[in-house]
């Protein structure tokens, strides 16, 4: 799938730099900011990512990632490189900034964190039109519809909790949100009212527990400060004796088009278990 998406977005290159004239040079400086830049970007107009795009624990394009400049998102490293366009978090939107890159000639462009599909391809144009590259960012777009679409023919939709390690979820108007419904699942946290990000109390989860949990290979979790939650025995015998979707990336935690491959692994999981159900 990824070979085939590559292949869309280089064929979609040739015309659209022609018309265009000479692509801007482009800067990341954070992980979510990456993603875009080096799914969307004709290879020569990457300047730097950040350096967290290069561990392959934390993004699945740290092989790509690691043919290019890496910095560690500070000013002082997007001045000294010049790029016409810097991509960057909402932190970035500081006034001084701003005016601090304005003298230099470097364009801020805001990489959004949306919350629901519509927004994701929004964003995707958004930074594609910022690159010079509109028409590699159509491209991945109609690929994501056409694979999101392709998950849609399952009515079954068990119950699946997302939970953390420490307790942390997603109720509705959140990317995991959408993630659930694309796979065919009903997120437990918002059919119970809860909206936006924040923690399961063990007390609502041993007391309504879903049909499913979703669980997610997020760098930070490992650690045992961090993990309480999943070490309480009454936790432990809730999940013993449900089926656990376990996302095996780390791409999870960035609100862009890679969450099509969460839904599709969690619909591939999902199948496995109803599969396993039937045959019992």
């Amino acid at each position: 799938m990824r070979h085939r998406l590559a292949a869309l977005l280089l064929a979609a290159a040739p015309l659209a730099a022609a018309a265009a004239g000479p692509l801007p040079r482009v800067m990341s400086t954070n992980l979510c900011a990456d993603v875009l830049l080096l799914s969307l970007a004709d290879p020569a107009q990457i300047v730097s990512v950040s350096l967290k795009s290069q561990d392959p624990a934390r993004s699945s394009l740290a092989a790509r990632a690691a043919h290019f400049a890496a910095n560690s998102g500070s000013a002082e490293e997007v001045i000294a490189a010049r790029p016409d366009v810097v991509l960057a978090s909402r932190r970035w939107q500081a006034r001084h900034q701003q005016a601090l890159f304005a003298r230099h000639g470097i364009a801020i462009v805001t990489v959004p964190f949306p919350n629901d599909w519509d927004g994701i391809f929004a964003s995707t144009r958004k930074v594609g039109e910022a690159i010079g590259r509109g028409a590699a960012a159509e491209a991945l777009v109609g690929e994501v519809q056409a694979r999101l679409a392709a998950l849609r023919g399952d009515a079954t939709r068990p119950s699946a909790l997302y939970l953390r390690p420490n307790g942390g979820t997603a109720g509705a108007g959140t990317h995991v949100d959408a993630v659930l419904q694309a796979a065919g699942l009903a997120n437990h946290a918002a059919a119970n009212g809860r909206q936006g990000w924040g923690r399961a109390a063990l007390e609502e989860v041993v007391a309504n527990p879903p049909e499913l949990l979703v669980t997610s290979q997020m760098v930070h979790d490992g650690a045992y400060a961090r993990a309480g939650l999943s070490r309480h025995p009454q936790m432990r015998e809730v999940a013993a004796t449900r089926p656990t979707l376990a996302l095996t990336h780390n791409d999870w935690g960035c609100s862009n088009w890679q969450l099509v491959e969460a839904a599709e692994e969690l619909a591939a999981g999902l199948r496995r278990v109803t599969s396993k159900e039937a045959h019992r």
